[in-house]
């Protein structure tokens, strides 16, 4: 594996040097007053009352998690208060939300529940559209046994202009705690069942937990660090179990987990360490023009240009192969030096099955602008980007299905995959003679969607969790990918009588607003309907006379996050 070459780290800490002066001029004129804030909401249920000491503990792990920032920040060079949290006269603010419910109804899968209760009662001091928040749940008991069991959401998501992220509390969540080797704690959680272990062992993960989380909530990905970054006897934060390692020294277990490099070069310009008043809702425009990988002596360069009306201050390159988690992403970064392109030095490839590759252009505002592809690496040494699908990269694809002994739907994707092999020309809606057909499988006249590019009979190529149609646990081997704000328009010539179309969400989209489906014959709306996650809407009409007809959606809640929608099986009948 090859090393970051050390001028790199010049550049980067020069860089880093220059938005520590930005950010140290913009603290010293607004020393007074902070200009970006994190807001914290604490919220327990029905059947439970604060304890006594509920805010002196939450006060020394916001102190400590803040110091935690402020320290790794500080090792690379950018100088930081750590993070910034919301006060009042008496120390840190809690906003206090008491549920609607009892401790046991709510679960791990409660969040938009408790996001919903959250908002309705704090607005307007709290919007969630503007603002970063920590909710901090205290949803957690004892089981007749003495284990404590928790049944918070864990969950994190953000940007430079808001973000929310979920984290669990107990009595025994404290940083003070962290050098107790000798109490023991049995817990269970999401991903641990009757784990035993210290009390600072299990600190070292719920404050992890809590640093990982928010790290998310700054819009940080996951990221395992560049090759040889981190060693066997320490860790990256945003990588595969770094949340377990939070400070581990103090009760006798590894080194503390770390922020990558890459993680601190986002972090270097989010607002709430540089507490610039640079518009954080300023668009950057900026347009990817063209992805190329290369050999050069013994590196893979990845080349990319672009179009741009701000020039973004660096790149991250996230990597990592198909079949692997994305926490074990490898991260590469560059600084921006020219107007439209820059080049990032990756480790090369190993092996011909595809790769991930996901790229964060860097903005001085805070702001980031994402793209992924997937590619793969051909034993010519050839690498292909996995657009149009050759019959190279899709038997690629099908090694890595059949290989993932574990997924109950594998048969259901090796047959689309299959399918994608046989593909002919698309099919003309005026000549064909059949009386019934897919219109998945015919050519449109117009097509758009709000992410990424139109697709029929697949989802997207973007990322390897997103690349089938699946809605309720079901692979599809139809449909339309239709990413909201989105597009298929067809000429019909008036030949076909029906439609029968199933308007879904992907599996994963967290959009409670739902999306509206819509459909349009002749430019007149013949039918639509508003559908949520786990839901369908059937839609069964007469087409009859119909010449243009047209597939739209759009989201309900004014931005295209998370619009994953999805048409299944569109099928025409003469």
């Amino acid at each position: 594996m090859k090393r970051q070459p050390n001028f790199l780290w010049i550049m980067l800490s020069i860089l880093l040097l220059t938005l520590n002066q930005f950010a140290q001029g913009a603290i010293s004129k607004n020393k007074n007053k902070l200009l970006h804030t994190v807001k914290v909401v604490y919220f327990y249920p029905a059947d439970k009352k604060l304890s006594s000491d509920w805010k002196n503990r939450l006060d020394r792990t916001l102190k400590d998690i803040s110091s935690y920032y402020k320290t790794e920040l500080g090792n690379s060079g950018f100088k930081s208060d750590g993070i910034s949290f919301e006060t009042d006269d008496s120390g840190y603010r809690y906003h206090l939300v008491q549920g609607a419910k009892s401790s046991n109804d709510y679960t791990i899968n409660s969040g938009r529940e408790i996001e919903n209760e959250i908002f309705e009662k704090l607005a307007p001091a709290i919007n969630p559209n503007t603002e970063h928040i920590l909710v901090i749940n205290a949803l957690s008991h004892k089981d007749e046994n003495g284990t404590y069991i928790f049944h918070s959401p864990y969950y994190g998501r953000g940007s430079a202009s808001s973000g929310l992220c979920m984290v669990a509390d107990c009595d025994l969540l404290d940083p003070a705690l962290l050098t107790d080797a000798s109490t023991k704690i049995t817990f269970t959680e999401m991903f641990a069942t009757n784990k035993a272990c210290t009390v600072g062992e299990f600190n070292s993960w719920y404050l992890g937990g809590i640093a990982h989380e928010m790290g998310h909530l700054f819009g940080l990905p996951h990221d395992h660090g560049f090759p040889n970054e981190f060693n066997s006897k320490t860790i990256s934060l945003m990588g595969e179990y770094g949340s377990r390692h939070y400070k581990d020294e103090k009760w006798g277990g590894l080194k503390s987990a770390k922020f990558s490099k890459a993680s601190v070069f986002q972090l270097s310009s989010h607002p709430i360490f540089t507490q610039r008043p640079k518009p954080i809702q300023q668009k950057n425009e900026f347009l990817l023009q063209s992805f190329k990988l290369f050999q050069a002596e013994n590196t893979t360069k990845l080349k990319l240009q672009y179009r741009a009306g701000t020039v973004p201050y660096g790149v991250v390159a996230l990597i990592h192969p198909y079949n692997t988690s994305e926490y074990l992403s490898n991260s590469f970064t560059a600084v921006v030096n020219q107007s439209n392109s820059v080049e990032i030095d990756i480790v090369p490839f190993e092996g011909n099955i595809p790769y991930e590759i996901r790229m964060l252009f860097l903005f001085d505002n805070g702001s980031v602008k994402e793209y992924r592809k997937m590619v793969s690496h051909s034993n010519e040494g050839d690498f292909l980007t996995i657009n149009n699908f050759g019959q190279a990269t899709v038997n690629d694809l099908i090694r890595v299905v059949e290989n993932d002994s574990l997924d109950n739907q594998k048969q259901a994707k090796l047959s689309v995959l299959n399918q994608l092999l046989q593909d002919d020309q698309p099919i003309n809606l005026k000549t064909i003679k059949k009386d019934s057909i897919f219109l998945s499988d015919a050519a449109w006249e117009e097509a758009y969607v709000g992410w990424e590019n139109p697709a029929r009979n697949y989802y997207t190529a973007e990322s390897n969790a997103l690349f089938f149609l699946e809605n309720s646990a079901k692979v599809y081997r139809k449909g339309l990918y239709a990413h909201a704000p989105s597009l298929y328009k067809y000429k019909l010539a008036k030949k076909w009588r029906q439609l029968k179309i199933i308007a879904a969400l992907r599996d994963g989209a967290q959009k409670p607003e739902g999306i509206q489906f819509i459909i349009r014959g002749n430019r007149k709306i013949l039918s639509s309907h508003n559908v949520k996650p786990n839901e369908q809407y059937l839609f069964d009409l007469d087409i009859t006379g119909v010449d243009d007809l047209e597939l739209l959606t759009q989201d309900q809640s004014g931005n295209n996050f998370n619009a994953w929608s999805i048409w299944c099986n569109p099928y025409l009948i003469k």
